[in-house]
């Protein structure tokens, strides 16, 4: 199990940074033909939002798993260890509800962009495409989650809840 962690965990690594990297360099090249060639491209702004938009959306559950989201931890540092496990598992169960819901939501609007067959206005991509990268993320997301939910509740009240980074892979 844990070898399928790392892979996922390298294949979601890679293709953020790829579609990070491969936006920016599309967002160079649209300013160059703009600004420096008089002689702009309307894709390039286009492809350069759904590139980000999915590199973000991937590095969702990247950032959870890594312990890199925004936390304000100044009264569960002065919590007893039974009182943070409590907190953890409610608030892990709380993100896995909620990006379970946006998973579904996401699918669901898959299927209405599909059924309505609409494209993008420059490129002509389908629209529905695009948007497979908000229930692929959240569902990423989710899994992250519930991992997250099953550490909680397997580590006893004594010990540390998380340790940086090695949160995930422990609940696997």
């Amino acid at each position: 199990m844990r070898k399928i962690a790392r892979i996922l965990e390298l294949i979601e690594e890679k293709t953020a940074v790829f579609l990070f990297i491969l936006g920016s360099i599309i967002c160079i090249y649209g300013v160059f033909m703009r600004y420096v060639l008089n002689s702009p491209v309307t894709w390039a702004t286009e492809i350069f939002e759904m590139l980000m938009a999915a590199a973000i959306f991937i590095g969702f559950g990247m950032a959870l798993k890594d312990e890199r989201h925004i936390v304000v931890d100044l009264v569960y540092d002065k919590m007893s260890p039974a009182i943070k496990k409590v907190f953890n598992i409610i608030s892990n169960l709380l993100g896995s509800g909620f990006s379970i819901y946006l998973t579904i939501m996401g699918i669901s609007m898959v299927n209405v962009a599909y059924s309505q067959g609409r494209v993008s206005i420059d490129v002509g991509i389908p629209i529905w495409s695009t948007y497979l990268i908000m229930p692929i993320g959240m569902g990423l997301l989710s899994l992250y989650f519930v991992l997250r939910t099953v550490k909680a509740i397997r580590t006893p009240v004594h010990e540390e809840m998380y340790d940086k980074a090695d949160s995930i892979n422990n609940a696997i």
